[in-house]
């Protein structure tokens, strides 16, 4: 049970680590691309909007080096006990985070989204050119972080508890034998 368990717990870290690292690329990747996109942008308005989007890649990356590790894991003398507290800790961190999703990983970069869309509808009024096409990339990215944030509040959260639960029940059923 405890090979079990220790498994379980040097598996997840490494899973909390690898979507660490992934995210912390991708707000790279998101922060140098706004930049960007900030820098050519029409008006000050889709200027602060990319600006922002930009900012929250780099918000994103502190976050989750703040607050999306894994937690501490037990040295490998440790009980079985402490290793299941350990797993459990990480279970709720992990639940903690993924239902704040909405407002540390979604909302800054959506707002930044909404200004820089605004103000490119802006634009494009000025010049008397459709803006339509603009109305259909807000609808567009709005149901996408609708997906992410369903996909992490629900899904993902939903099933860290339910292997919450299932340590749960093991730790009442080692604490009877």
């Amino acid at each position: 049970m405890l090979t079990m368990v220790i498994d379980r717990t040097y598996k997840f870290d490494r899973k909390i680590k690898g979507r660490n690292i992934r995210e912390c690329a991708a707000g790279v990747l998101v922060a140098g691309l706004f930049a960007l996109v900030a820098w050519n942008s029409p008006n000050l308005l889709a200027r602060a909007g990319n600006a922002l989007v930009a900012a929250s890649g780099v918000w994103v990356i502190v976050y989750l080096l703040r607050f999306g590790r894994a937690g501490a894991t037990p040295a490998t003398d440790c009980s079985l006990a402490d290793f299941q507290q350990a797993l459990l800790r990480k279970y709720d961190d992990q639940i903690r985070l993924l239902k704040r999703v909405k407002f540390w990983y979604l909302l800054p970069p959506y707002v930044g989204l909404l200004m820089a869309s605004a103000g490119i509808v802006m634009a494009n009024i000025a010049k008397g050119q459709p803006y339509w096409p603009q109305l259909i990339a807000m609808v567009s990215y709005s149901a996408l972080f609708a997906v992410v944030w369903w996909l992490n509040e629900s899904f993902a959260a939903r099933k860290l508890e339910g292997r919450r639960q299932r340590l749960l029940e093991e730790m009442q059923s080692t604490a009877g034998d």
